[in-house]
């Protein structure tokens, strides 16, 4: 055997020779006895060292990795993917009745004290007494406000038939003066006495009208007397005039003294002197006389005329001036007398009656929920306010879900769309169209247009389409799964939140379609509101999906190799729920992926999706998708996206996230 074959020593290289002995001393180098032979055993040995290298290479490369126990693994596969918003929240009833104190509170800062108050929680039914509050106060004002309304009633009675004098005297005035007017009309024609004469109709027909007018009245009466009296006198004088004469024939004869035809020139010379004064007489009447009395009695007439019109206006100003006194004392009266039914009003208000059945709830308001504001504490000897809300009395029949949506999806939340229907309005214009005067009046009264919008509430609006389908879950009824729908999402976020975080949250009402016995207000229960749905697309855990704002609109997930390594794909996402996202482009189907990719990112930076702490440059809430700088995936909604949060809070259809 060669010791320097490769084969023989099972070694790749030859064996070195050994030193030369005695009887070996006559032999050759290799060199010399074998010629070339020697390298070609180096170049064998060196090739076979070069395959075994390789084939150690192979089996080290092509040998199958060994399954690492803290990598879990998912399966990627198409299914129907659902995306839903869950959130907590508190049941209410869908039908509340607030009841308001409605004591007023004048000048002493509150309303009244509670006296006494129904049991939190307790069962009720319509008319029974919830609250008692302390009425003292009022009843002192109520018996002092009595006196008042006396008092202004006998002054009203008293204006009121003080107007009916005033008015009777002012009748009376002016009845009198018409009558003196009358009279000093009647007189002036009585004067005058102008009447139509028939024999100066021609005349009439010529000149006018009044010339067939004859005076007629005492003005011609006393002309015509002193005319027969002048008359008369003339045949007097005439008389005398005869006897005269025939008394100095007869004094010449010797018949008759000079004595008697003296008394005769005597009776002669008076009944001249009397004609005389009947001429002038008649003269002064014909010339001045007749002007003054008519003028007189014209005057007479204008001056009942002028006092008539100021007896009217005597009449009238008296009669304005009582009517006003009357007035006045009316509404002294009317407004003492409101005032004494406000009081026994508010007194009724000081016993408190449930408006419906249902149940009794103290109120609270929801920014003292978390402050605990003693000022608003329901209790025995609490102070009130006027128009604080005390209690609440729900119907139990139709109950509600209460809950609060993040900002990041208060945008895909649809609740029910409404119109006004101007029902209210349509039936005040239906009273003022009336005949009834009543209905009229009522009509523009502005309490019983709050109580006819308290009655016809339902009736103002009118579903055009209902609001997205829900399911809720009590936590005192976790057998039950109830349906329900979004009834309404509110336009401006929640103030009480706004104060303990910078994260905005929409006030929601979930309506529970179920009638279920035995539910109760401020019950915590779970919605999960159906936002939308999509069917046969590839689904990968939330968990398993990794990456920052480097990445642009795409994430990463760690892919298991054929060879049992793992190795990272870009993957392009879409829409998501809180279990699942839908991936577009990167994955195949039955594709296994890492869904707790932080055992093999090691302490990097990159983010994960399994409650790690957010690293300092993806910003916040989803890996890279609400980040600043980070814009969301184009079309993907990832969960997160725009959030302000701390990366810790529980997104209305995602898991907690981490940045």
């Amino acid at each position: 055997m060669d010791l320097h074959d490769p084969a023989a020593n099972g070694s790749p290289l030859p064996a070195p020779y050994p030193e030369p002995t005695n009887k070996q001393q006559h032999r050759s180098l290799p060199s010399e006895s074998h010629g070339g032979r020697g390298w070609t055993y180096y170049f064998i040995g060196f090739a076979g060292l070069i395959l075994v290298s390789g084939a150690i290479a192979a089996y080290v490369y092509w040998k199958p990795a060994e399954d690492r126990p803290d990598v879990l693994t998912h399966t990627v596969k198409r299914e129907n993917l659902d995306v839903t918003v869950s959130e907590k929240g508190t049941l209410e009833s869908a039908n509340n009745i607030d009841v308001v104190c409605k004591v007023r509170a004048g000048s002493k800062g509150f309303a009244s004290t509670i006296n006494w108050v129904i049991e939190d929680g307790s069962r009720v039914t319509k008319g029974q007494l919830l609250m008692v509050l302390d009425d003292s106060a009022l009843q002192d004002s109520f018996r002092d406000q009595q006196v008042k309304v006396d008092q202004a009633l006998a002054l009203k009675v008293t204006a009121e038939k003080q107007y009916e004098i005033t008015a009777k005297e002012g009748a009376r005035a002016i009845a009198e003066q018409q009558n003196l007017l009358l009279v000093a009309q009647l007189e002036l024609e009585k004067f005058v006495g102008l009447s139509f004469d028939p024999v100066r109709g021609p005349l009439a027909g010529l000149v006018g009208a009044p010339a067939s007018l004859t005076e007629g009245g005492d003005y011609k009466r006393q002309v015509d007397d002193l005319t027969g009296q002048v008359r008369l006198a003339e045949s007097d004088v005439e008389q005398n005039r005869e006897r005269s004469a025939w008394a100095d024939r007869m004094v010449k004869m010797k018949y008759m003294s000079a004595a008697q035809a003296q008394a005769e020139r005597s009776k002669l010379d008076s009944s001249l002197e009397k004609l005389r004064g009947l001429t002038t007489q008649k003269s002064l009447l014909l010339v001045y006389d007749r002007k003054k009395l008519l003028a007189n009695l014209k005057s007479a007439v204008d001056n009942a005329e002028r006092m008539l019109d100021q007896k009217d206006l005597e009449a009238e100003g008296k009669l304005a001036q009582a009517d006003i006194e009357r007035k006045t004392r009316i509404n002294i009266y009317n407004k003492e007398y409101n005032k004494l039914r406000d009081l026994e009003d508010q007194l009724k208000e000081c016993r408190i009656h449930a408006p419906q059945d249902g149940m009794v709830v103290y109120f609270k308001n929801e920014s003292n929920r978390f402050g605990g504001n003693q000022q608003a504490l329901i209790e025995q000897g609490a102070q009130v306010k006027e128009g604080q809300k005390m209690l609440r009395i729900p119907n139990l029949d139709r109950m509600q879900v209460n809950t609060k949506v993040h900002e990041a999806m208060v945008s895909r939340i649809k609740g029910d769309a409404q119109t006004p229907t101007y029902f209210v309005e349509k039936l005040r214009v239906g009273q003022l169209t009336t005949i009834d005067p009543f209905s009229r009046l009522l009509s523009q009264k502005e309490d019983v247009i709050q109580l006819m919008r308290d009655e016809f509430r339902r009736e103002e609006y009118r579903t055009t389409s209902l609001g997205q389908e829900a399911t809720i879950k009590v936590d005192a009824k976790q057998e039950l799964k109830l349906k329900g729908r979004v009834k309404s999402v509110a336009r401006v976020a929640s103030q009480a939140d706004s104060f303990m975080s910078d994260v905005k949250l929409y006030p929601t009402i979930v309506v529970i379609e179920d009638k279920v016995e035995g539910l109760n207000p401020d019950m915590s229960a779970e919605v999960t509101i159906h936002v939308r749905g999509i069917k046969d697309v590839l689904t990968v855990p939330l968990q398993a999906v990794f990456g920052g704002s480097e990445l642009g609109g795409k994430r990463k997930v760690y892919v298991k190799t054929p060879s049992g390594g793992y190795e990272p794909v870009d993957v392009e996402l879409g829409i998501y729920n809180d279990k699942v996202i839908e991936v577009r482009s990167g994955v195949s189907e039955n594709d296994e992926v890492v869904i707790n990719p932080k055992v093999l990112l090691g302490d990097s930076k990159q983010k994960t999706r399994d409650g790690a702490p957010a690293a300092s440059e993806g910003g916040k809430g989803f890996p890279g998708a609400g980040g600043k700088g980070a814009p969301p995936a184009p079309e993907s909604n990832l969960p997160g996206a725009g959030d302000k949060g701390d990366g810790k809070k529980k997104f209305k259809g995602g898991p907690p996230v981490q940045g």
